[in-house]
Formats: structure tokens, sequence, C-alpha cells
């Protein structure tokens, strides 16, 4: 602009007055500090849609990693539950970084609307994977669960047959009078092992019973 004002006053054979010139000299800086404005907020948006990008794909590798461990097999159930226990924390953890992510893009959206859209498709893929592997985590728990059971229910049916046929041996076997103090050492015992085995009271109590009247 400038530059044709002073052609169409050389055209003229005269001078671009200076009033004309200072306000294209102000006009000139304004642009130039708005160039610079407007390449800082690109940079500073570059940045910004970088360190989005990187926390969407750390997360992703994490939820990745996460998924694919609850999916291996563990080589006892002790191992297993420590393994489901780290996991579950680790996958805790992202919940709160996602929550986190969600809220910055939500600031970001403000200033830009645009960008922040396609941010917000990302994150909700990562929501998506990150709901995933949390029911994936509840099944393997119910899962880990269901096996400590059935291992309980084992040692319980065991230690029943067990007594189930040391009962039959006494319920064969000749009755013998003992002394009080001998029949005292017995209560003793048997009220021990109820003791240490409380969701078996009603059945042996009944059995104790049994063993009591037989000694």
């Amino acid at each position: 602009l400038a530059e044709q004002q002073q052609s169409k006053y050389l055209d003229l054979y005269t001078i671009l007055p200076s009033e004309i010139s200072m306000q294209l000299a102000e006009v000139s800086l304004a642009l130039a500090a708005i160039e610079d404005q407007v390449c800082q907020d690109i940079q500073k948006t570059r940045e910004i849609k970088e360190d989005f990008s990187s926390r969407i794909q750390d997360m992703s590798e994490k939820l990745k990693t996460i998924s694919s461990k609850f999916n291996e097999k563990s080589p006892d159930v002790e191992h297993a539950k420590e393994e489901v226990k780290r996991l579950s924390e680790d996958l805790d953890g992202c919940g709160s970084a996602l929550s986190e992510l969600d809220a910055s893009l939500q600031d970001f959206s403000r200033s830009n609307p645009l960008l922040a859209k396609q941010l917000s498709e990302a994150v909700s893929k990562l929501s998506e994977m990150h709901h995933h592997t949390s029911r994936l985590a509840d099944s393997r728990a119910s899962c880990l669960q269901a096996v400590c059971y059935l291992d309980e229910y084992n040692e319980m049916l065991d230690f029943i047959v067990r007594w189930a046929d040391k009962a039959q041996s006494l319920v064969r076997a000749n009755i013998i009078w003992n002394s009080s103090v001998h029949l005292q050492e017995q209560i003793r015992i048997h009220q021990t092992i109820l003791f240490k085995k409380p969701n078996m009271s009603t059945f042996l109590k009944c059995s104790f019973s049994l063993v009591v009247l037989v000694r």
C-alpha cells in the first residue's frame, strides 16, 4: 500500500505527504506486530497439539499393555492376585490421567474449537478403550475370586471327607470309656478345630457330639 501511494505521488512529480507516510508506517508496524503474534499463536497451538497427541499416544499404549497383561495366564493363584492388583492400580492411574486430559481439552476448546474437536475424537476412543479394559479387569477379578472359592471348597470337601472317614472308624470301633481328664482333652482338641474352621461349625458340632458319645 505504501509503495502504491509513493508511486502515485511520483507520477504526479511530487513527494508523499508526511502525514500519509506516518500513517502508513504505523500500519506497517501494526501489521508486523500482528504477524508476530499470529506466528507465536501458531507455534503455541502446534506445541499444545503435540503435547495432547503425545499424551493420547502414551495412554493408548499403556491401555493396550494392561489389556494384554489381563489376557495372559498366571502360573498360580497368588501370582494372579498380585498381577491383578498391580494392573488394576495402573488402570486407575490411566482413568485419572484420562479425566485430566479431558478437562484440559475442554479448556483448550475455548480458544481453538476446531482443533479441539479433532482431538476430542481421539480422547473418545481412549475412553472406550479404558471402559473395555475396565470390564476385562472386572472379569479377571471375578474369575480369580471363583478360583479362590473353588480352592476353599475343595479344601473344605477334603476336610469333610477325612472327618467322615474318622467318624465312620469311630462308629465301627468298640466303645471304650475313658477318664474325664481324657474326655476334657478331646473336647479341647475338637473345639480348637471348630475355631479354625468357623464355616464348618454347624457340621462339626454335630460330629463332635457324636464323637464324644462314642468315646
